[in-house]
């Protein structure tokens, strides 16, 4: 009975040993890659679709002020895109990127769709915030994701 038991207390230790390797090299490598600025005029359908949501209180994202929108000439839409590198052998889930807002942001549009990265891929996700027209690309971003529920999040500087 003893070198049975001896074998169990064994492969507790061994499992446990497992599992704390696992946890503590689950990482996702996450690159910033690109900025693209897009004047509000030139996306005017886009933005009056986004302003009739946002009067209909219906959009789906982040509201930064609670003052209505204006016209498309006052606007500018920052889409960032950061590129996402699972090394780890588990699958990062739920992963979402947040941008702090800066004066003059007024509002982050939502995703509908949860994103989860398998074991030794990579994917690109993207970010779009409306801001005024005359802001600086630079913003810090919150990128969040699970690895077995355990929740993570990395910060970063996007635009330079």
């Amino acid at each position: 009975m003893k070198p049975l038991g001896i074998i169990l207390i064994i492969l507790v230790l061994a499992a446990v040993v497992g599992l704390g390797y696992l946890y503590l090299n689950a990482n996702l490598d996450i690159r910033y890659e690109a900025c693209i600025a897009t004047d509000g005029i030139t996306q005017a359908d886009y933005f009056s679709t986004l302003k009739s949501k946002v009067d209909a209180s219906t959009f789906v994202g982040t509201r930064f002020t609670n003052s209505g929108l204006g016209t498309a000439d006052q606007y500018q839409f920052l889409t960032y895109t950061v590129r996402l590198d699972n090394h780890s052998f588990l699958k990062a889930e739920v992963i979402e990127i947040r941008l702090t807002p800066m004066q003059g942001d007024v509002l982050q549009i939502g995703e509908e769709t949860a994103y989860d990265l398998p074991s030794g891929q990579q994917m690109d996700l993207s970010a779009t915030i409306l801001t005024d027209r005359s802001m600086h690309a630079v913003r810090e971003a919150t990128v969040s994701y699970y690895f077995w529920g355990i929740p993570f999040t990395t910060k970063l500087t996007l635009g330079r």
